[in-house]
């Protein structure tokens, strides 16, 4: 499930109280978020091979919902999917300060707290660790692959005490033109791109992993071997 960014919001009391405190559960396991539109092909394979690889617990995100009122024959997959690619590009490749909570697909058991983002869900993952992190909770690894995540955002995340280590891996060596820390003029400029690469579906560029390709088996084992390497567990 997507993280829900959650609003504090003032209650009026009815008597003198002493202020009432919520505290978050501590958090283990990692979670998958895929591309925009949460819910690709690929999304469920990559997962596998991340568990393979011996990143056991390991959850994914389902598909957002999109609940605003859309034009007659418009898919919701489709608008799902076009909503997150605009909230990628203005609304949370930057620093959010909210709150932002998982609710479903942790494991007591597992070793380690790992929050692991693909494109659009790069930066749910960073949003995320970023709010747990504030919040006093330890990620053991953040990474974030094909993000269009803001500079100074990247430079929080690897800064603060609370996240042991930041992996970040980018596609530009697949054709992708974007990668981490990326002026917002240049991911503008991306864009024509960027919509080639998706409409082709050959698995270019930004979109190496997430079109399904005959030798994508093998692109998502290499994915999860190399964030094995990493130290996810």
């Amino acid at each position: 499930m997507q993280p829900i960014k959650t609003i504090q919001i003032p209650l009026t009391p009815v008597e003198k109280r002493a202020p009432v405190k919520f505290y978050l559960l501590r958090p283990r396991g990692t979670l998958y978020w895929g591309g925009a539109g949460l819910d690709g092909g690929y999304v469920r394979p990559q997962l596998e091979a991340f568990r393979k690889a011996g990143v056991t617990h390991c959850f994914a995100g389902l598909t957002n919902s999109v609940t605003a009122d859309l034009p007659k024959g418009t898919s919701y997959a489709f608008a799902g999917t076009l909503l997150d690619a605009i909230r990628s590009g203005l609304a949370i490749r930057s620093r959010d300060d909210g709150e932002w909570t998982i609710t479903s697909g942790m494991a007591a058991e597992a070793p380690q707290f790992n929050l692991i983002g693909y494109s659009y869900g790069s930066l749910l993952a960073a949003q995320t660790a970023w709010s747990y992190a504030r919040a006093g909770h330890v990620i053991d690894h953040l990474v974030l692959v094909g993000s269009p995540i803001e500079a100074g955002f990247l430079a929080d995340l690897r800064s603060h005490k609370g996240i042991r280590k930041t992996t970040v891996i980018n596609l530009t060596e697949h054709g992708d033109p974007i990668y981490a820390g990326m002026p917002w003029a240049e991911l503008v400029v991306a864009a024509p791109l960027l919509g080639k690469q998706m409409i082709a579906n050959k698995g270019e560029g930004h979109f190496y992993y997430a079109h399904v390709m005959p030798d994508s088996p093998r692109r998502w084992t290499a994915l999860a071997q190399r964030v094995a390497d990493e130290g996810l567990r």
